[in-house]
């Protein structure tokens, strides 16, 4: 099993190190989920949906004391990556760990595993067409905002060198994953409130909300998701959830200055 050292000085198991890198910084120097308003405050309830090797899950266990806080990551491998780097959590903390993913309906399905990127793995691919699009023609914003260097690179190669950066990167397996509806687990455990609620689901945000019956929508105090909008038919999905939260009784706030929102994948804030 490998591992690193994080900036904090902490020791972190991974499969790829530059998603656990990456993670850490979005989530401990850049707080994403910490904006607009979104808090923590002790006992809270939370659901780390997507929750990939647990590096929010360790971000926001040192937020308040007393958190309960459930995982949910389908991918074997990572899921057994996380419960190592969660060992001293779940020491000292009540932290509940499900290797599964969370949908509209119980199934079995297939997930395109990346182990060179584990934090993209997903049920519902990107669309590369467009991905390469966006790439290519917000450069600064995209490859070269993780890649100082790709400033350099001439503009008639930006597209090679896209392709063959996608060939390297989402070169994967497809594997079978048990997906459940976020309401089954909240059924089970007797779960009374969600504080705060945090997706990262890869393109499929808008199957887990529809997972959510009517009458648990109530419990639902504070979530902060990625929207993907760069997948097939995925154009409208931004006003599709805003929306759909505005319903359940929700003040949303769409960050579209992100540094991804050049490819279509915004962060999405909701209150009551």
């Amino acid at each position: 099993m490998k591992s690193c050292k994080l900036p904090n000085g902490e020791t972190c198991y991974y499969i790829d190190k530059i998603s656990a890198l990456e993670s850490y910084n979005e989530i401990f120097n850049e707080r994403e989920y910490e904006k607009f308003g979104i808090k923590v405050k002790d006992g809270d309830v939370i659901f780390d949906v997507g929750a990939n090797v647990g590096i929010f899950s360790r971000f926001i266990a040192t937020k308040a004391k007393n958190l309960k806080i459930y995982t949910f990551e389908p991918v074997p491998d990572v899921f057994e990556i996380q419960k190592k780097n969660l060992e001293f959590i779940t020491s000292t903390r009540e932290v509940h760990q499900y290797n599964i993913g969370l949908g509209d309906i119980e199934k079995v399905i297939e997930i395109n595993y990346y182990p060179r990127a584990t934090t993209l793995s997903a049920i519902v691919p990107i669309d590369f067409d467009l991905e390469l699009k966006n790439s290519v023609e917000n450069w600064d914003q995209t490859v070269a905002i993780t890649s100082p260097i790709a400033r350099f690179i001439p503009k008639f190669l930006r597209k090679t060198v896209v392709k063959l950066g996608h060939k390297y990167v989402f070169k994967g397996v497809k594997i079978p994953i048990k997906v459940r509806p976020l309401s089954d687990i909240i059924k089970e455990t007797n779960v009374n409130s969600i504080d705060f609620l945090k997706m990262d689901a890869e393109n499929y945000e808008w199957q887990i909300l529809r997972g959510i019956t009517e009458s648990d929508w109530k419990l639902i105090k504070q979530i902060a998701m990625e929207v993907h909008t760069n997948i097939v038919g995925g154009e409208n999905l931004l006003e599709k959830i805003t929306s759909l939260l505005k319903s359940k009784g929700f003040n949303v706030i769409t960050d579209k200055e992100g540094k991804f929102s050049a490819t279509g994948v915004y962060m999405l804030y909701a209150k009551k």
